[in-house]
């Protein structure tokens, strides 16, 4: 269960269930006896060697349906498979070698280290079968039934110890089940104190209650100051409960949580139990309150392996997008595991500049309470008309108005984004799926830019040098979170899709040999790491076979990209992409990085000609830059 981000449930209001409880299931199945389960089959299984994989494609099936059609059978098969793999395993290992029909076969080192190879594949598929029969529905039977049994076979099958004392615990009760949690009473005055620093709005956010709770408000509304003091609240409530406190860079999350706790400890005069002055970093009740950052891809890692019944995500509409999905995903959700019914994930932050973010989808699209206000709710710490004649001047001096996206977006938290300092703000698409642009492509081109801290891009370009207009046909944009097979290396991921872009490019040319359609194919890459441009010239070939059987090999012709007249660049493209002289694929992540980038504005509200990397940073806009120099940038 996603206790982060509930996802919406269906119910079926028209029909009447008899649903039990989920102890009643336990009880009802715990007393049925074990029993044996009898094969439904007698089938003879005639292969011995041949993969479960081979046997159902024979039969033009799945290996999902294979074991779904007869369970036993398949689990024969595979049992044999593995049996038969590991006989040959042990004769070559004590005996050098194995006999065949055609006589003693000797195994050489390289050779038996793939004989090892396939007996774990064939423990592979064996435990593939066993897990596809254990996850099958029995005839008629309920999901809600269907989970229950699931967590048994967890429990027995797998030795799964959470899984079997949940089982346990569900019919025979918690031996402290009718005890009460042991709460700090010592600090029962500092809370109450803490509490009384809080107006209407932020008590509500309280009064939620625990999961996951959304908070959008204008600048100054009382945000951190209600997120700091939940976190220290809950520290108070209970010993040795830990809190981690994310904002958008460590140094500056640590001096915003630093302040606003001084200041509620001095308000407060919040005292230990000794009677001292409060220091939140040392809590004499066991309690934690981790600060930490988000705003590179080393940060989770920096969060990764604690537990946390409290997670408080500060500015959390204005944090990196991929980051933040990844963290919410895989580090934050299994940290709260523990505190399933008892912990707090609060996210709070002032509506973004740009579309999209990931912040802007959770708040549309996650089912939990939302809370908006502004400064003009927060009654401290000088009365509402001095704030709003000094906003009216901010705004004078700026040149801009209330109705302005900036004013309605940090003033009153509404929704307003800065439309207007799009750097690519005409763009047009097409759907690869109906049908490809059909010009007279007359080269290809690529750009990639390098991730130190972010994330690598490639993007691939198709122009017709005749018709002056070319559409993209490719996109990769990774960093180490999105490689999904942790063996492989950032640079490796990167080589493989340099040559997987490589043949698509190739394509465009069949009536050329190889080597001549790879003259009309330019790679130009980010000079800031040249030595990454010198592993992919000298490490990546494209072998091929001449029209004389003759085998060749292809080699890179990568450069490093022209940097410079970047502005001249980005008005090129945008004529390029105004006038549709430039395709771009239909909902890709280059689309998104032109929804998303924007210039940045100055304290009067002037507009310089530097893209602003707070609100969003571009990785495969910069690559196209690099890309379309061969085409336009000349010109």
């Amino acid at each position: 269960m996603n206790i982060l981000a509930p996802t919406e449930q269906n119910e079926n209001k028209t029909e009447k269930i008899d649903i039990k409880s989920m102890t009643a299931l336990s009880k009802e199945m715990l007393a049925e006896p074990a029993g044996v389960r009898i094969p439904k089959t007698a089938k003879v299984v005639e292969t011995d060697t041949e993969s479960v994989y081979e046997v159902a494609a024979m039969q033009h099936m799945t290996l999902r349906t294979f074991v779904e059609q007869d369970a036993d059978y398949a689990l024969a098969v595979a049992e044999k498979c593995y049996a038969r793999w590991t006989n040959i395993s042990n004769a070559a290992l004590f005996n050098g070698g194995v006999e065949t029909p055609s006589g003693f076969i000797t195994f050489s080192t390289g050779q038996y280290k793939l004989l090892e190879s396939r007996v774990a594949q064939a423990r592979k598929e064996l435990g593939d079968v066993q897990d596809l029969i254990a996850v099958m529905p029995m005839p008629g039977e309920k999901r809600r039934d269907h989970v229950i049994r699931m967590l048994y076979v967890n429990a027995v099958l797998r030795k799964d110890t959470k899984a079997l004392t949940y089982l346990i615990d569900r019919v025979e009760g918690r031996p402290v089940e009718a005890r009460a949690a042991e709460l700090d009473y010592d600090n029962a005055y500092n809370i109450y104190m803490i509490i009384h620093t809080l107006f209407d709005k932020q008590l509500q956010v309280l009064n939620a209650g625990n999961g996951t709770i959304l908070i959008c408000c204008s600048r100054r509304a009382g945000k951190t100051h209600l997120l700091v003091a939940a976190a220290l609240i809950e520290c108070l409530r209970k010993s040795n409960t830990k809190c981690i406190y994310i904002g958008e860079t460590m140094e500056l999350t640590e001096e915003l949580v630093d302040s606003a706790m001084n200041e509620i400890i001095q308000t407060c005069n919040l005292r230990d139990k000794k009677g001292r002055p409060f220091n939140w970093r040392h809590m004499d009740n066991g309690s934690k309150i981790l600060v930490r950052g988000l705003s590179n891809t080393k940060d989770p890692d920096q969060i990764r392996g604690n537990k946390a019944k409290v997670i408080v995500i500060d500015e959390f509409f204005h944090l990196k997008s991929d980051l933040l999905e990844y963290l919410q995903r895989e580090v934050l959700q299994p940290m709260q595991m523990d505190y399933a019914d008892d912990y707090k994930f609060i996210c709070a932050g002032t509506p973004p500049q740009i579309k999209g973010t990931y912040g802007e989808n959770a708040w549309k699209t996650w089912e939990v309470p939302h809370f908006q206000w502004t400064w003009r709710d927060n009654p401290h710490p000088v009365d509402i008309a001095a704030r709003e004649a000094y906003v009216e001047n901010v705004l004078a001096e700026k040149g801009l108005t209330w109705d302005s996206p900036f004013a309605r977006r940090e003033y009153n938290g509404e929704w307003a984004y800065d439309d207007d300092l799009l750097l690519y703000p005409n763009v047009h698409t097409y759907n690869p799926i109906d049908s490809i642009p059909q010009y007279n492509i007359t080269r290809v081109m690529f750009g990639i830019d390098y991730g130190v801290s972010d994330s690598d891009a490639i993007i691939g370009i198709a122009w017709s040098g005749d018709e002056q207009k070319g559409f993209q046909f490719y996109e990769a944009k990774f960093n180490r979170y999105d490689i999904k097979d942790k063996t492989i290396s950032q640079l490796e991921y990167l080589k493989s899709k340099v040559y997987e872009a490589w043949d698509m490019a190739l394509q465009f040319f069949p009536n050329m040999s190889k080597h001549e359609a790879n003259k009309r194919i330019l790679w130009d890459a980010d000079s800031n790491d040249q030595h990454i441009t010198q592993e992919l010239c000298m490490s990546i070939e494209y072998p091929y076979v001449t029209e004389e059987g003759e085998e060749k090999k292809l080699s890179l012709d990568i450069r490093n990209a022209h940097k410079t007249d970047k502005k001249t660049m980005w008005d090129k493209i945008d004529d390029c992409m105004r006038t549709g002289r430039l395709l771009l694929m239909a909902e890709s992540k280059v689309v998104h990085e032109c929804m998303s980038t924007i210039l940045l504005r100055g304290k009067n509200g002037e507009i310089f000609n530097e893209i602003d990397e707070g609100a969003y940073h571009p990785d495969l806009l910069p690559a196209l830059r690099y890309a379309m120099w061969n085409a336009i940038g000349c010109c």
